[in-house]
């Protein structure tokens, strides 16, 4: 065990006492008084030997000693002072540094045993200028945080001047530098501080400088302490990214399962998004019918005048979210008001930091929708920011694809529920909007249905196809561009702007509808601007429709043929006057839809009275089986021939004006003039009208065109038939 120091100072003065008291020599006294002086020196300073020394040199005194003795034990106490200072002044400051680095690692531990309860990058920067208060005493901690394109910007928190302050060179170096940096000159200029810096690093990314200040220089110590601190708070902060990261998924998750349709899908995801990533404002788009559509949205109160149109429906432009739809990549700005293709709108509010990230379903080449976020602050893109979006984009994937399927079935239950409570042409156009609306890439389309040897257009969506015009089996199956084979198995195919003659398709798809052995109809849903919009997506969701329209549209084609015996005079096998009524009214609307020129014709036999009356009534319906007869021959292709009742007939004649009336008017007098009866021979009075250029509603084109007849059966001249257009 180790004596005191004071215990060994009385000690020596004792002894020498002693000596002193015995009558000794001096030489016997000068062992002990060198223990006195070498033990004040080594704990007191030089100083204090000295003084020692000189006191013992005094004590000497009082032994008998001759001259020469005496001066060589002053030299050999001076000795003695000098070199117990030097060895005491080495184990002085061994043992300050000794405490000192007890001391930093202690308070080192301390924060490593702190860091842990912190639940937050975030919390844990903010709170390291407390968490290391012992370690920097007399010292200053500045914490920066990057924002991008090499920027960085002062942690509110940290212990800076009230002043504005930039960052120095050394903390633009740290943050390119792994490890503490300090400067080269290791003395500062005049009344600038010692200044050391050290990046926080998650996943090799710099999430944090921290930058120290004080006035003396820095120990070696003091250096690798902080490198170490460094490390440990590196790997604690992407301990807590690991964390942040997984619980945020794991509550968006349990989330987007309890979302029961696609709007509320992509609301949960703006929900947790937006305070993740330190944004402002978020939209989720989907692609729809040329536009990205807005599925939910979440904006400012006093943003949302200008932001919510925006939102609802982006039009086709080559703006950031429309870059990220075309390129399937995402789109990151931080400085987005000096993008050429910045949306003014956006960029006069003052938004700095935006990115339109792709959400990419199973089996699409491109993300069908788009995730927007904003703000008006300069933040860094991250990569830990990145690894966010990532997961929340597969999770909003997956959750959106369920949804979206969801809504495909319950779209078509419910075309199969209510199919039967609308007319056949209502239920065709609903058939085809429902398939541009939920095939990814439709913009427009139409629906062809076979009718006897060819197929007519039912419903359109869009302007792309002319739907007045009527396809043969063979054109059609060219156009489908594969062998019948396929189409009767009913595989959908894929047309690029390449391989289309048509300038206002950007691509096609062609969907054949097959029933018991025979192409029913086909669909053609058509992009307008991309070439590459449809993929396997798009040919799943649209076979989705393939057995719902096959079975509408055969049920359609069943009801068709009892409606058509129901609407068919028994007699001649001409419509009747209930088909009559309802195909005027079709034809009419068709004809206003498309803006094409609608003529009917109406004719009341000449002769068949007395044909009817002398000849009997068996020979009157041979009369009337033979201008059916008649009629139908000179019928052209569109041309609709009705018994409107007892010996009055109509004709419809669908894109042809008043001029061309009047030929097909001659056509069918003369042919009704070569039906002779037993001497009898027949004929007709005519009369007809014109839509748009005549009459403006089927009501009046039928009254007018009646009245035409009735004035040619009473021989009424020219000009009482202009009066009666006049009506």
């Amino acid at each position: 065990m180790a004596l005191p120091y004071p215990i060994i100072l009385a000690t020596s003065l004792v002894v020498a006492a002693v000596v002193y008291a015995v009558k000794l020599d001096g030489i016997y006294a000068l062992p002990w008084l060198m223990f006195f002086t070498a033990t004040a020196s080594s704990v007191y300073g030089l100083r204090v030997g000295l003084a020692s020394a000189l006191g013992s040199v005094l004590a000497l005194r009082f032994f008998p000693s001759s001259p020469l003795d005496y001066l060589v034990m002053a030299v050999i106490l001076a000795l003695a002072a000098y070199l117990a200072d030097q060895v005491g002044r080495s184990l002085r400051q061994a043992h300050h540094k000794a405490r000192q680095l007890a001391q930093l690692q202690d308070v080192f531990l301390q924060g490593l045993e702190a860091v842990p309860r912190f639940l937050s990058r975030e919390q844990l920067l903010r709170q390291l200028p407390t968490l290391l208060s012992q370690l920097l005493q007399g010292s200053q901690l500045r914490i920066w945080v990057p924002i991008g394109a090499g920027r960085l910007t002062l942690l509110e928190d940290s212990a800076a001047p009230a002043e504005d302050v930039s960052p120095s060179p050394l903390v633009h170096r740290a943050l390119q530098e792994s490890g503490l940096v300090w400067p080269e000159v290791e003395t500062p200029k005049r009344h600038r501080p010692y200044e050391l810096a050290v990046a926080l690093r998650v996943r090799h990314e710099t999430v944090a400088v921290l930058q120290f200040l004080r006035a003396g220089g820095w120990q070696k110590q003091e250096i690798e302490l902080f490198s170490r601190l460094a490390l440990a708070m590196s790997r604690q902060l992407e301990h807590l990214h690991d964390l942040e990261l997984r619980r945020l998924l794991l509550k968006v998750a349990d989330h987007l399962a309890s979302a029961s349709d696609k709007n509320k899908v992509a609301d949960v995801a703006l929900r947790h998004l937006l305070p993740a990533l330190g944004m402002e404002a978020g939209a989720v788009l989907q692609y729809r019918r040329g536009a990205l559509r807005g599925l939910a949205w979440r904006i400012p109160r006093e943003l949302r005048p200008k932001l919510t149109t925006l939102a609802r429906m982006l039009p086709h432009q080559q703006w950031l979210a429309w870059q990220a739809y075309h390129s399937g990549t995402a789109q990151f700005s931080e400085n987005y008001a000096s993008l050429p293709e910045a949306i003014p709108e956006i960029a006069q509010l003052g938004f700095e930091t935006l990115v339109a990230y792709p959400v990419h379903t199973r089996d699409a080449m491109k993300g069908r929708v788009v995730l927007v976020l904003g703000t008006r602050a300069r933040l860094a893109w991250t990569r830990s920011k990145k690894e966010i979006l990532l997961g929340i984009e597969r999770l909003l994937s997956s959750a959106l694809e369920r949804a979206l399927l969801e809504e495909a079935h319950q779209r078509i239950n419910r075309l199969l529920t209510e199919a039967w409570s609308y007319p056949s042409q209502q239920v065709y156009q609903h058939i085809l909007e429902a398939a541009v609306e939920l095939v990814p890439g439709s913009d427009a389309g139409s629906l062809w249905v076979r009718e006897e040897d060819g197929f007519t257009c039912q419903a359109s969506v869009g302007s792309v196809w002319a739907c007045d015009k009527r396809w043969d089996e063979e054109a059609f199956l060219a156009w489908y561009a594969q062998d019948k084979a396929k189409a009767l198995q009913g595989r959908p195919r894929i047309l690029s702007r390449s391989q289309l003659v048509s300038d206002d398709q950007g691509a096609n798809l062609c969907l054949p509808v097959t029933h018991q052995g025979r192409v029913l109809a086909y669909l053609n849903l058509d992009s307008l601007h991309d070439s590459e919009a449809f993929a396997e997506d798009s040919l799943a969701a649209a076979e989705l429709f393939a057995t719902p329209i096959a079975t509408l549209v055969h049920e359609l084609q069943s009801r068709s043929a009892l409606e058509k015996a129901a609407l068919t005079d028994g007699l001649t096998g001409l419509y009747n006057r209930r088909a009559f009524d309802l195909r005027l009214k079709e034809e009419f609307e068709r004809a206003a839809r498309y803006q094409y020129p609608l003529t009917l014709l109406v004719l009341d036999l000449k002769n068949f009275k007395p044909i009817n009356d002398r000849l009997g009534h068996a020979l009157g319906d041979e009369a009337l089986i033979a201008v059916a007869r008649a009629l139908s021959k000179t019928q052209r292709a569109g041309d609709m021939v009705f018994r409107w009742g007892g010996d009055e007939f109509a004709v419809l004649l669908p894109q042809t004006p008043k001029e061309g009336a009047g030929v097909v008017a001659a056509r069918i007098l003369e042919a009704i003039s070569r039906i002779c009866l037993s001497g009898i021979c027949l004929s007709a009075n005519i009369g007809f009208a014109s839509f748009p250029s005549e009459a403006q509603t089927a009501e009046h084109l039928l009254i007018l065109a009646d009245q035409r007849m009735y004035a040619d059966k009473n021989g009424t001249s020219a000009e009482t038939r202009t009066q009666a257009s006049d009506q």
